[in-house]
């Protein structure tokens, strides 16, 4: 059996080791690259291809979603996997109909992503047993421009980070305060971190 090609875009170091230290493990698993940022990926791959991707949507660079849309469009073969800190739903839903592969939690055991490997190399599907079931009222976008506020940026950085007008993201972020009857945005980071974020 050939080995599996396998990259990580990961900005955190420690999980970067983590998988690293599992995949090296495998014998049948060969590492072509760990990377930070998603601009340093697709520079690699445009000569060297791979066959998974282990991708975190939180990136200094791009939304992980993002990428995993590239990745399926100028690199079909290539298999994707999501590895995770959100188990919200939306999150998940939007990997899948982008193509994902698989949909792992950061809690997961890390011992169980070999398995999930060889099973979407195999041309199956996983998503994690963390994965809350229950939908949120947000769209993927929106949850987008929460989660970059829960990170510390302010309304102003989310615009220039996300590419979109200060009105924008001011109306989306009234929609969310609507829905969960929040005065301003630090009670509706406090109401994703208790209630959403789970």
């Amino acid at each position: 059996m050939e080995s599996v090609k396998i990259a990580i875009l990961e900005d955190h170091s420690v999980v970067t080791e983590g998988i690293i230290s599992i995949l090296k493990s495998n014998p049948f698993f060969s590492l072509a690259g760990e990377f930070r940022t998603a601009a340093d990926l697709f520079q690699f791959i445009e000569s060297n291809p791979i066959d998974l991707l282990v991708l975190d949507i939180d990136l200094p660079d791009r939304n992980g979603i993002d990428v995993l849309r590239e990745i399926k469009e100028k690199h079909q073969p290539t298999k994707v996997i999501i590895f995770s800190l959100h188990g919200s739903r939306v999150y998940v839903e939007d990997a899948l109909k982008s193509k994902a592969d698989g949909y792992m939690l950061k809690s997961d055991p890390i011992s169980k992503l070999p398995e999930v490997i060889q099973l979407v190399m195999k041309g199956g599907s996983f998503v994690s047993d963390g994965v809350s079931k229950v939908q949120l009222p947000f769209s993927p976008f929106q949850m987008e421009i929460l989660n970059l506020l829960v990170q510390g940026l302010s309304q102003n950085e989310v615009a220039d980070r996300i590419q979109k007008s200060r009105k924008t993201v001011e109306y989306h972020l009234n929609q969310m305060r609507t829905k969960f009857s929040c005065k301003n945005n630090n009670e509706l980071i406090s109401k994703y971190e208790k209630e959403i974020q789970k």
